[in-house]
């Protein structure tokens, strides 16, 4: 409100107005978004049989992308399954895994200008 008095004041000069320390809205400089950063995966525990229980990293993030697939034999391509995980609290459970098998996790964070890089892999065996 006193903004506008001012601007009153100066009777639509803007040279006045400026340098009575004021500066119009327009001018105002907003941070542009950022992108979000890269979450981790803290750790993987161990579930009940053929489930492992994901820790990811918090970031600022509208939600996270999960992927994980069985370590393929050597040469073999990795087969992804992915989910979207709301929250990072709690852990994530990822179930229907075969035990005795290693699988490798990766986690992405979506943010307002889209999604980070993944993460570094981590490999865990299913008990």
């Amino acid at each position: 409100m006193q903004a506008k008095i001012k601007e009153v004041a100066c009777k639509g000069d803007p040279h006045t107005f400026v340098s009575s320390g004021f500066v119009p809205a327009s001018a105002r400089q907003r941070t542009p978004s950022q992108p979000v950063s890269t979450p981790s995966i803290v750790k993987i525990d161990q579930g009940s049989t053929g489930q492992l229980l994901v820790t990811i990293q918090s970031v600022k993030a509208r939600s996270y992308e999960l992927r994980y697939g069985p370590v393929p034999a050597s040469g073999a391509t990795l087969n992804w399954t992915t989910i979207v995980v709301p929250s990072t609290k709690p852990a994530t459970p990822v179930n229907n895994l075969t035990p005795g098998t290693t699988y490798t996790f990766q986690v992405r964070a979506y943010g307002k200008l889209g999604f980070s890089d993944w993460s570094d892999a981590v490999e865990r065996m299913v008990i």
